[in-house]
């Protein structure tokens, strides 16, 4: 079942993300990077259980991924300007 909350541009981008994983997997594999092969694989697994449904879209921005920061809340202290 394919994730019905994505846009069409957000199916594209993760359709690719994971074509692309895929490929790089392949290429690491090949070198002997066992790490860098499954991070990637990690990745690729991500990308395609999002489009098929399996895991919410927007869990990288839930779950504190330095990648994605949360936006400061309104009473997170702002530092004061001179």
């Amino acid at each position: 079942m394919a994730n019905q909350s994505l846009r069409q541009s957000e199916i594209d981008n993760l359709q690719y993300i994971a074509s692309m994983a895929n490929e790089l997997v392949q290429i690491a594999d090949a070198s002997r990077f066992p790490m860098i092969s499954y991070l990637l694989g990690m990745a690729y697994a991500e990308a395609f259980d999002i489009l098929r449904g399996a895991r919410p879209a927007r869990l990288a921005q839930l779950s504190g991924n330095p990648m994605h920061p949360k936006p400061y809340a309104k009473d997170h202290a702002q530092p004061r300007r001179a």
